[in-house]
């Protein structure tokens, strides 16, 4: 198949949106450009939501230009079919590298590709558009399997797919959670407000495992995950690792900060304290260095996707024979996310060339709604119905993959009566307060839905940066509204209790008194206080 001037030679991966396949551009005498082409699946060519999603990630990553992110030339739509062009990176994911050598790197090594990552992002948090106005980029997604080690050196973080964007045409959908659970900090994890300083909290861990030379959720189950990454009662480096230098474990422990504003403000200036860090410990490393490491680590995977590429080039273009350049390593790799040894969902489980777009190239990662993952009841109503241990004693360990919730089948969609919706409306103050409701983030403060029906008891929670969360379980059986007043922190939070909301109308509903604190359970806002 070919894509106009470019031609097909090898299928990288595919997903529930996308498939990225390897192509050449042929010019003059025989001279030849490897690229990679990454198109829209064409049943959804006509679904506004799928082209619009599609199309912000395109109008993104044409925008990248920095020489430690992803460079994409074009993006094309013609006959029906979409897909953007990007340039071939020869090399391997970070995660492909830490699986391969089990995570037995020099720390230089880890922090060199750190200082890439942050210089990289910092581009990208400054973008603005064509007019100047600042874009407010943030990736979402930083994690091992999204940077890329190119054989020759080369540093790129990679697949900005899920990446927020002031001009997006799609948002996110109400109860959903775009990245990965064991890289996002509590606020990406809410569905409140994020900035620049979400993608510095990714970071930030990527730093403790490369320090502890393990996963800071290794063995772990979701909910276990949410329950210390919400309440901020993760190990910090020095309870993990005694001897981390305590100018690199402060580094750590910042970037870490459940509060936003306790973090490094920028990329720029987490990157400063590390690069002083370098210099003082003498552990500089350069591009070249951490390429040859690659190298040596995946020499034959190089040559097997090398022989691959060449027998597509030579083999003429009109033939329906294209080799694949999916080549499985050994069952070792495919533990990096999971302790399953399963297929890990945000990673390719691949190496060689179809790590170029590391996690969106490969089918489990891009869901068919904008990669998203949604974070099903069952994980958050763990936290809010229980309430959220502060200790710090709950046992490291490795997520297992977040599943995806079913999608509704529409024989149920369409056995719903209209009778039995209902209305209802969601508002608390402060103004930034966020809702989620049996776990689920709802979008917005008030929020305004409809929703089916039923007589059972819903937990409803509403938490603001500064205040104490409050908890009510409601039943919606009819049309209601809800109206919270958040307590200013250092509050005490309340249990939830039975309450039947009231009935929407003229008269507003009345003030739900709070129940008697709970006892031994702490249930304050995640994001009071300090995370260390």
């Amino acid at each position: 198949m070919s894509f106009g001037r470019y031609r097909e030679l090898a299928l990288i991966g595919q997903g529930g949106m996308a498939r990225v396949v390897l192509a050449a551009l042929a010019s003059a005498r025989g001279v030849q450009k490897l690229l990679v082409i990454k198109e829209l699946h064409a049943e959804f060519a006509g679904d506004a939501e799928y082209v619009g999603m599609f199309s912000d990630e395109a109008r993104l990553a044409t925008r990248l230009d920095h020489p430690n992110l992803i460079q994409t030339y074009e993006f094309v739509e013609e006959a029906g079919r979409h897909f953007f062009v990007m340039e071939y990176l020869d090399g391997q994911s970070y995660g492909a590298l830490l699986s391969r050598t089990k995570r037995e790197l020099p720390l230089a090594l880890h922090l060199h590709v750190l200082t890439r990552v942050l210089a990289g992002l910092q581009w990208a948090h400054e973008l603005t558009d064509l007019s100047g106005k600042a874009m407010g980029v943030v990736h979402r997604d930083v994690s091992p399997q999204n940077i890329f080690l190119c054989y020759g050196g080369a540093i790129k973080l990679v697949d900005f797919g899920i990446a927020k964007a002031a001009g997006a045409q799609v948002k996110t959908r109400l109860g959903t959670f775009k990245g990965k659970l064991s890289y996002s900090p509590s606020e990406q994890i809410l569905n409140v407000a994020i900035d620049r300083r979400t993608d510095v909290f990714a970071v930030g861990v990527l730093l403790w495992e490369a320090i502890c030379a393990r996963r800071i959720t290794q063995g772990m189950a979701e909910p276990a995950i949410l329950h210390r990454r919400l309440d901020g009662s993760e190990p910090a480096v020095l309870e993990e690792k005694p001897g981390t230098p305590p100018e690199l474990a402060a580094i750590c422990d910042r970037a870490l900060q459940r509060d936003p504003a306790e973090r490094f403000a920028t990329a720029a200036e987490m990157q400063a304290a590390l690069d002083a860090f370098i210099e003082n410990a003498d552990l500089r490393m350069t591009d070249a260095e951490v390429g040859s490491t690659v190298a040596r680590a995946f020499e034959t995977e190089r040559s097997e996707v090398r022989r691959l590429i060449q027998q597509r080039l030579e083999s003429p273009e009109d033939s329906e024979t294209k080799a694949s350049l999916i080549i499985a390593p050994p069952a070792s790799s495919s533990s990096l996310d999971t302790g399953s040894g399963s297929r890990p969902s945000g990673t390719a489980a691949t190496v060689g060339v179809e790590n170029i777009l590391a996690g969106s190239a490969a089918a489990p990662k891009r869901r068919p709604i904008a990669a998203t993952v949604a974070i099903g009841a069952v994980l958050l109503a763990s936290i809010v119905g229980v309430g959220v241990s502060r200790t710090r004693n709950s046992p490291p360990g490795m997520p297992s993959t977040p599943a995806q919730a079913p999608a509704q089948s529409a024989s149920s969609r369409v056995s719903n009566p209209e009778a039995a919706m209902v209305d209802v409306s969601f508002s608390a103050t402060p103004s930034s307060a966020r809702f989620t409701l049996d776990g689920a983030p709802l979008e917005g403060n008030p929020v305004e839905s409809r929703r089916a029906a039923d007589d059972k008891p819903h937990v409803l929670k509403a938490s603001a940066l500064g205040f104490v969360a409050e908890e009510r379980q409601v039943r919606l059986d009819r049309p209601a509204r809800i109206e919270l007043s958040l307590t200013p922190e250092k509050g005490v939070a309340t249990a939830p209790h039975a309450t039947r909301v009231a009935p929407a109308g003229d008269e507003p509903a009345p003030r739900l008194k709070p129940a008697r604190p709970s006892s031994g359970i702490d249930e304050s806002d995640p994001w009071a206080g300090k995370a260390k």
